[in-house]
């Protein structure tokens, strides 16, 4: 009687701890979804959307996030991405790409490319916005895109299976064959019959490194406000901007105006120099004169 009891018992913790570890892997796999909220009810920031590859396979995923933080932090922002990048490894992570441009205005436009695991992508997506919400930012865009390379993979297995065949056939035509002319032109087909294997292969092998690399974009877009009603922007720095682009474009159409008109000026003045000259003295003479030519007599 002990026995069947110990064993009840035994089976009955067993059963409770495969429940319990199946609730926690439900809540984990839930928490991606799950928008918690503060205290005063509003939606905490953003997480970073993904997708897990085990649940898309065979589809090859483009990572492309937008962020907006100040200029000053951008840069700091950038390099911190880029160091959690090479702390992966090169196996696991890889820089592809990255832009730092300031414009007149002191703005920064900058991006980041890497090609990152995609059994990695979604998790370095989340950390990548915690990185950028610590420097006062916020995610502007999210977008994940997706090629389904089945279809490619399973027309290169076709075509290796049915070159295999036939090319299984013509081996055994080869041996069967008599004449010097039949035995070369069964060894064309043959040569022709690999030649679309190594193509298949080619692209299966293609295919099959666009789905196990996926391409990861980081874009930084300056600002000035991050608070709301802004849009990101200081509206007295740009009011500022606005009168300086204004006072400029004023200054620029004037000196512009100046430079046509300025030739026209000066020529205008050299010809009434002239007429007011000595060398011209006669002329004007003559032309006060009504001029008239003196009579002979």
């Amino acid at each position: 009687m002990k026995k069947r009891m110990l064993v009840g018992a035994a089976v009955m913790g067993l059963v409770l701890v495969g429940c319990s570890s199946q609730e926690e892997r439900t809540s984990e796999d839930l928490k991606t979804f799950d928008v918690s909220e503060d205290a005063s009810g509003e939606a905490s920031a953003p997480a970073a959307p993904g997708i897990v590859p085990t649940a898309a396979p065979g589809v090859a995923f483009n990572y492309r996030y937008g962020f907006r933080l100040p200029d000053t932090n951008i840069s700091a922002a950038q390099e911190t991405h880029a160091v959690a990048c090479e702390k992966l490894g090169l196996s696991r992570c890889r820089i592809t790409g990255m832009t730092y441009r300031l414009d007149d205005r002191d703005r920064v436009d900058a991006t980041l490319a890497l090609s990152i695991d995609p059994l990695l992508a979604r998790s370095f997506g989340r950390d990548a916005i915690a990185v950028v919400e610590k420097r006062d930012g916020r995610l502007r865009y999210a977008e994940i895109t997706g090629d389904d390379q089945n279809p490619a993979l399973d027309e290169a297995a076709r075509r290796q299976g049915n070159a295999n065949k036939n090319i299984a056939q013509l081996e055994a035509d080869l041996a069967k064959a008599k004449s010097e002319n039949e035995r070369v032109q069964i060894r064309e087909q043959i040569r022709q019959l690999r030649a679309e294997i190594q193509a298949a292969q080619s692209a299966a092998a293609e295919s099959e490194a666009r789905i196990q690399r996926t391409p990861m974009t980081f874009s930084y877009a300056g600002g000035g406000a991050s608070g709301r009603g802004f849009a990101g922007e200081n509206p007295a720095q740009e009011a500022w901007y606005l009168f300086v682009d204004s006072l400029a474009t004023m200054v620029g159409f004037g000196l512009k105006l100046l430079a046509v008109a300025l030739p026209w000026l000066l020529l205008i003045a050299a010809l009434v120099a002239l007429a007011r000259s000595r060398l011209t003295t006669p002329l004007r003479r003559w032309w006060r004169e009504g001029g008239a030519k003196p009579e002979q007599e």
